[in-house]
């Protein structure tokens, strides 16, 4: 099949093959963010095997290929073992589906909602036969939770409510400096029992069209509209963001009681310059004036901004390092009233976000904060640490900016911090899991 035309080039040893061999998935569906049992049985004893699982994206198809050999008992267990050689290294019971690496396949797959399964395909290959087959059914929101499109008073997002009549703890999902919503995110959220709100901020039509001077009232509005909701406990409050919204979820808990628990990935322990007009502008604004702010260093911008890939942690690094200069900026963490987790990769090329969670911590513990606060730092981890089984690039975009990590690294970090990110929420929000 020419689809299966990849950089490896397998020899496989392998005597007569029974016929009861059998590729397992367990479950055959599962979220996004949730792992799966891979397994080979019926090979002969020791015998090599290919594992292949793809999928479509767009005009491109995803591949992630591994071989392996046999235990004695003509069994392969991809969560127990390591690959002789493939897409990724190392025991990882989800390497198949996050190292997928995208090829062209000229071919343009049917769109797909955020309501549709994301169909990975797998099988197995043994003495140049294809000897099993499997297929797993990969869901961004569970079947059953209600999407609806707001706009109203003001609030442009999307509200994910899980089925049922009990009043749930309620979620503030926000983007980063991309803008518009954190869908993927929010619709995972809610398939683990929570009701939550994917507010954009800017970069959709009613909104402003760039990052600067967004009122934080904006997002306060939301909090109360999202805590009025009939399937919300009002008393069970909390946010999450990443980037320049993790930023926003540490400014807007420090400013808003009413939120009980945070999860920022990749933040700032300060306020920084907005991203777009004269870049000289707060990114916030507060009873009706700019927060104060820390500035780029703008002096850098143009030798940054001329590499590929631009890291851009170039112009953010350097500034953190005036002390006079962070201290007008600091967010008050100490004012939240709540926990909160913090999650970095030591690898971030965009911002130096373990040093400013390390800040945000040390400022807490400083203050004698109440709640429970932790970093997870993740070595080698870039930015974009995904919440998802996802691969994420240490460069994104044609043009090529760099985000840090490599796809390795940062599904590692990703696969231990998933569990983590929904135990603090379970434990501090006190949620139920969704109807399965």
């Amino acid at each position: 099949m020419k689809l299966f035309v990849v950089a490896f080039t397998f020899v496989l040893a392998v005597p007569t093959l029974h016929a009861d061999v059998a590729l397992q998935v367990e479950p055959a569906e599962a979220m996004l963010d949730e792992p799966v049992a891979i397994r080979v049985t019926g090979l002969p004893p020791n015998a090599e095997c290919l594992i292949r699982a793809w999928a479509p994206f767009g005009k491109r198809v995803g591949q992630g290929v591994a071989k392996f050999k046999a235990d004695e008992r003509g069994v392969v267990d991809v969560s127990k073992q390591a690959p002789l050689e493939g897409t990724y290294s190392g025991v990882d019971p989800m390497g198949l589906v996050w190292s997928m690496a995208l090829q062209d396949n000229g071919v343009e797959a049917p769109p797909l909602k955020i309501t549709d399964p994301r169909v990975v395909k797998l099988e197995v290959v043994s003495g140049g036969n294809t000897v099993g087959s499997a297929e797993l059914k990969r869901w961004i929101v569970r079947p059953g939770v209600r999407i609806t499109e707001i706009k109203e008073n003001g609030l442009v997002g999307k509200l994910f409510e899980p089925a049922g009549s009990e009043k749930r703890p309620g979620l503030l999902v926000l983007s980063g400096s991309e803008g518009g919503f954190s869908e993927t995110e929010a619709a995972l959220l809610a398939s683990h029992g929570y009701v939550t709100l994917a507010l954009a901020y800017f970069g959709v039509d009613g909104l402003p069209k760039q990052l600067v001077e967004i009122p934080l009232e904006y997002l306060q509005k939301g909090v109360a509209w999202l805590g009025a909701r009939e399937s919300v406990d009002k008393k069970r409050l909390g946010v999450v963001g990443g980037s320049k919204g993790g930023e926003l979820s540490l400014l807007l808990a420090s400013h808003t009681p009413e939120l009980r628990a945070v999860v920022a990935r990749a933040p700032s322990h300060v306020v920084w310059s907005g991203v777009g007009g004269n870049y000289r502008q707060s990114s916030w604004t507060m009873d009706g004036k700019p927060m104060p702010f820390l500035l780029t260093s703008l002096q850098s911008a143009p030798m940054v901004f001329a590499k590929n890939p631009m890291r851009l942690i170039e112009i953010y690094g350097p500034a953190i390092d005036d002390e006079e200069a962070v201290k007008k900026a600091l967010i008050p963490v100490e004012k939240i009233n709540g926990a909160v987790l913090l999650l970095t990769g030591t690898d971030d090329a965009m911002w130096p976000a373990s040093r400013m969670a390390d800040a945000v911590v040390a400022r807490l513990k400083a203050n004698g904060h109440r709640f429970p606060a932790e970093h997870l730092k993740y070595e080698g981890a870039g930015h974009g640490i995904p919440s998802a089984y996802v691969r994420m690039e240490g460069t994104i975009g044609a043009n090529r900016m760099a985000f840090g990590g490599t796809p390795e690294a940062n599904a590692r970090a990703m696969a231990d911090s998933r569990p983590k990110v929904l135990r603090f929420l379970q434990d501090n929000l006190k949620a139920q899991p969704a109807d399965r």
